[in-house]
């Protein structure tokens, strides 16, 4: 038994000391494998020759990824010391013209380079518990014979397709002249903030400059022209006459294919935001209802710049093509309300009124508002039907109660559907007689009509 005692006794302090090892944060398994601390983690290195960056991730925050992270962290520490100088014209204009903030070129400029590095390498890499750190450089007559090699390809990509959109103009193909354009400034993208010179038909020209010239000289060339610059509308009713915009080059050829741009500047409407031109470079345009009740309004249609290079993920080349006006023109609409037929019934203990309290006041009200009213159902846009029923309730001390039930209903009588129905109910009436409290209570109704319904009736042409 005193033998078992020892024995466990032993084994008892064994665990403790084991437990004890394992709680002390300095003989982790990371730990012991990492090493000390390296130098470059200590004090900033500095290397004239080199572009130098380093990076750390928390393994806490990205897991299985920190050592990427880390790596990715540092090449964008590189990439930062890469100084990046705002030396062309289009750019300078961009930024004084608001198109493009300067800090936004920055971050673009920066990310491309990152994307773009070549020749860099992977100098030492150290972890502790909680984070991994990456330590990368890259020389700097290597980064600068790479970048020079890069550039010549760019400079002459751009050139080729600069050949190519001057011979598609020369045949009157807009679409196949801008998509070459477009190419042509791709390659220049990264090189935008230096003015690189190309030798183009034994010219010496800044390539840049040349491509984007030729690029606004195209797009202020388009010419619009509608089918209609002037037509009266209705409000709350689609536009039923055939809208359409012909867009034409600098030398009247059609457009095919070309975006454009559908909005109301003045006034409201539902429209199709964006159309695109047929083989015979029309746009067909589609309002489907005026919401406004503005007298006049515009329809504006433009060149859809942005949807032009929809494909294209650059700010930068974004902000050269917004930087040119588009070219628009606009319709006016002459906006007029519906005509309507009025079909009313007054009833008071089931016989019509001989002098009418509600129809009189709703027609006025509805002509306030620059309606119109036509004597023939066939002629009018609305049909509105106003049913009242006055009936009798009590009488107490010589004063007599009636009750008002009335219904509107509005009918677009060129779909056939309802655009609108609402009802009262038992709107009270009391005066001297049945007949005088039949009259109060349609009134009372007429009052609440006039301000509760149709305020809905008019918002519902939105």
């Amino acid at each position: 038994m005193k033998f078992i005692r020892i024995l466990t006794t032993l084994m008892t302090l064994l665990l403790m000391a084991n437990c004890g090892s394992g709680t002390n944060p300095g003989s982790s398994p990371d730990i012991l494998a990492a090493g000390p601390k390296p130098g470059w983690l200590i004090q900033q290195p500095v290397d004239q020759n080199y572009y130098l960056g380093i990076g750390s991730a928390s393994k806490n925050q990205f897991g299985t990824e920190a050592q990427k992270s880390a790596q990715d962290m540092a090449l964008a520490d590189l990439a930062s010391q890469i100084t990046v100088k705002i030396t062309s014209d289009i750019v300078t204009t961009l930024i004084e013209n608001g198109t493009l903030t300067k800090d936004e070129y920055l971050a673009t400029a920066r990310s491309e380079a990152v994307a773009d590095l070549e020749g860099h390498e992977l100098v030492d890499t150290w972890q502790d518990a909680t984070y991994h750190y990456a330590y990368y450089r890259l020389s700097k007559s290597q980064y600068a014979a790479i970048q020079s090699r890069k550039r010549q390809a760019a400079l002459s990509l751009s050139t080729d397709f600069l050949g190519k959109a001057r011979a598609a103009i020369e045949l009157n193909q807009f679409t196949e002249a801008f998509n070459d354009i477009i190419q042509a400034f791709i390659p220049l993208l990264p090189y935008l903030n230096e003015a690189l010179e190309a030798n183009v038909e034994g010219q010496t020209i800044i390539l840049s400059n040349e491509v984007n010239s030729l690029l606004q000289s195209l797009l202020s060339g388009i010419v619009l022209s509608p089918n209609k610059s002037d037509l009266t509308v209705k409000l709350g009713q689609p536009i039923t006459e055939k809208l359409s915009v012909l867009a034409r080059g600098n030398t009247g050829q059609p457009l095919i294919g070309l975006p454009l741009k559908v909005q109301f500047t003045q006034g409201a409407g539902e429209a199709l935001g964006t159309v695109k031109t047929d083989p015979e470079g029309l746009g067909l345009l589609q309002v489907t209802n005026i919401t406004a009740p503005l007298k006049l309004q515009v329809l504006k249609i433009s060149v859809d710049v942005e949807g032009l290079i929809s494909e294209v993920k650059s700010p930068v080349l974004t902000g050269i093509m917004n930087s040119i006006p588009p070219t628009s023109t606009r319709i006016v609409l002459n906006v007029v309300n519906p005509s309507i037929y009025l079909e009313s019934s007054e009833l008071f203990d089931g016989k019509k009124l001989k002098q009418l309290q509600m129809e009189p006041r709703i027609k006025n009200h509805f002509i306030g508002e620059g309606f119109q009213f036509v004597d023939n159902p066939q002629d009018a846009d609305w049909q509105v039907t106003l049913q009242a029923t006055a009936t009798r309730g009590t009488e107490y001390s010589g004063m007599y109660t009636t009750f008002a039930d009335v219904s509107l209903s509005v009918i677009d009588r060129k779909s056939g559907s309802e655009i609108y129905k609402n009802s009262l109910s038992r709107v009270k009436g009391i005066d001297l007689s049945y007949e005088n409290a039949a009259n109060k209570s349609l009134n009372t109704a007429a009052d609440n009509i006039i301000v509760i319904i149709l305020p809905e009736v008019f918002t519902s042409l939105k």
